[in-house]
């Protein structure tokens, strides 16, 4: 159910707060990137939030924090997560301020390089899990209207699953997109 999720992600945020930080199962510490995006621009209060969005983030889905605004979900896929006050997940590790190289979206110089997004808002924007290697992976508490786009090998379908691991949705096989799809049932995906 969605309060079953919700009052994991508040937790996880309670215990963020407090200064702990856990994963999905058990209780973790994990490195903290706030020194890292100050390093790479941010202000001390963009870090900040950054740091506690990425542990609520750990807290529901699990992974490893890589980079200030990277979680890797055990090499099957990455999530890039946006900072405070902008719409594009951007790379840190840059002193660009536009946003890189997103390997789904159509516009780019090397896209349909055979991953699978998914977009924590419309249009192509917000928090992205950028999926590679073929993975069932836990979807974050994203409940509103998001995106996606299938940019995987000819002939593969993403596959979204409810609560109960039940199908819900079956992509048309690549190049296939929704601007604008609601992520509330959505528990789990499957990219391939």
């Amino acid at each position: 159910m969605a309060g079953t999720r919700l009052a994991a992600v508040l937790a996880a945020t309670v215990l963020s707060l407090l200064g702990g930080a856990v994963s999905a199962g058990a209780a973790q510490t994990h490195p903290d990137f706030r020194a890292d995006a100050v390093a790479a621009g941010l202000t001390a209060d963009q870090a900040a939030a950054l740091q506690a969005k990425a542990d609520t983030y750990l807290a529901s889905v699990g992974g490893k924090q890589i980079a200030p605004n990277k979680i890797d979900l055990d090499g099957n896929a990455t999530i890039v997560l946006t900072v405070p006050g902008e719409t594009k997940a951007r790379n840190l590790k840059t002193a660009n301020t536009a946003a890189d190289w997103d390997p789904c979206f159509y516009g780019e110089q090397h896209a349909k390089d055979g991953y699978f997004c998914a977009y924590s808002q419309e249009w192509y924007m917000g928090d992205v899990i950028e999926a590679y290697n073929c993975a069932r992976y836990s979807l974050p508490n994203w409940t509103g209207t998001g995106s996606w786009i299938n940019a995987q090998t000819p002939g593969t379908r993403a596959r979204f699953y409810g609560q109960s691991g039940n199908l819900l949705f079956t992509t048309p096989a690549p190049d296939s997109f929704d601007e604008s799809y609601y992520w509330g049932p959505v528990w789990s995906i499957r990219n391939c």
